[in-house]
């Protein structure tokens, strides 16, 4: 199959260093080189040289982080799809995370456009000595007229294997025609955010302070919950891209803190 954009990537750990051991990428993905935090995590960013997904789009990429290796994944700039009725747009991503292995996404806000149809499918294989954190961002696209959610349809789905098994299974379908702002769908709220952490330390005892000293977010509604094999899930409903942001950072850095002694990760090199 020929795609839009295609994107291969490895990282191994050689003489006690994460190294970027094959890339390969073809249409409209691109890397940059990677920037070399001071925890030697390596931080690589994704480029859409395109300038936005269109109609009949189609997107691949494979990351493959080896036993012991780490990584940092971003992107350079939010992902907006544009008008796609006839063909819709489509994107497929794997995570391969081998034992002992981290891998960091955080990924710019996903922004569909009107009549915008989008389909994305996540897929983690890890290994239950792995880390794995993830977040990321949908926000209605512009219109001339104000209005929000004049795309057509956005499907998200996330599946994360551990050691095999399916562990967990998370689907957001977002139909505007449904009227998403009723009840037990957006209640108001016109952004979504999502955060996935897998880590063999997270337990009740984290969750409980992440609960704690998100109370006094007042602006958005939220919600923690614990995963199977050892992980925890937060689902944001706001208003705006800085308030889920901002949510996010209270919790990277509380996670980092308590499970590895380390300060949140600098995502950002302007």
């Amino acid at each position: 199959m020929t795609y839009t954009g295609y994107l291969e990537l490895e990282v191994e750990k050689k003489h006690n260093r994460s190294i970027i051991s094959n890339s390969f990428f073809d249409g409209v993905l691109k890397i940059t080189r990677p920037t070399y935090l001071p925890e030697g995590l390596p931080l690589l960013t994704l480029i859409h040289v395109g300038g936005g997904y269109v109609d009949g789009d189609s997107y691949k990429t494979e990351v493959v982080v080896g036993e012991g290796a780490k990584l940092a994944l971003t992107t350079q700039a939010s992902t907006k799809i544009y008008k796609s009725l006839r063909f819709g747009v489509r994107q497929e991503t794997d995570y391969v995370l081998k034992a002992n292995s981290e891998l960091f996404v955080k990924q710019d806000p996903l922004i569909p456009y009107k009549d915008a149809i989008f389909t994305q499918q996540t897929n983690v294989y890890m290994e239950s000595t792995s880390i794995f954190y993830y977040t990321d961002i949908i926000t209605p696209g512009w219109s001339e007229d104000g209005k929000l959610f004049q795309y057509k349809k956005l499907v998200s789905k996330m599946k994360i294997f551990i050691n095999g098994e399916l562990q967990v299974f998370d689907h957001q379908l977002l139909n505007p025609g449904e009227n998403l702002q009723q009840l037990m769908q957006l209640e108001g709220y016109s952004h979504i955010g999502t955060l996935f952490m897998i880590h063999p330390k997270v337990d009740e005892q984290l969750i409980g302070k992440i609960r704690t000293t998100l109370q006094s977010v007042t602006n958005s509604r939220y919600g923690v919950s614990s995963l199977s094999g050892n992980g925890l899930s937060i689902r944001i409903l706001a208003l705006s891209t800085p308030e889920i942001e901002s949510i996010f950072s209270i919790c990277e850095t509380l996670i980092r803190q308590e499970l590895e002694n380390k300060e949140m990760i600098e995502w950002r090199k302007w």
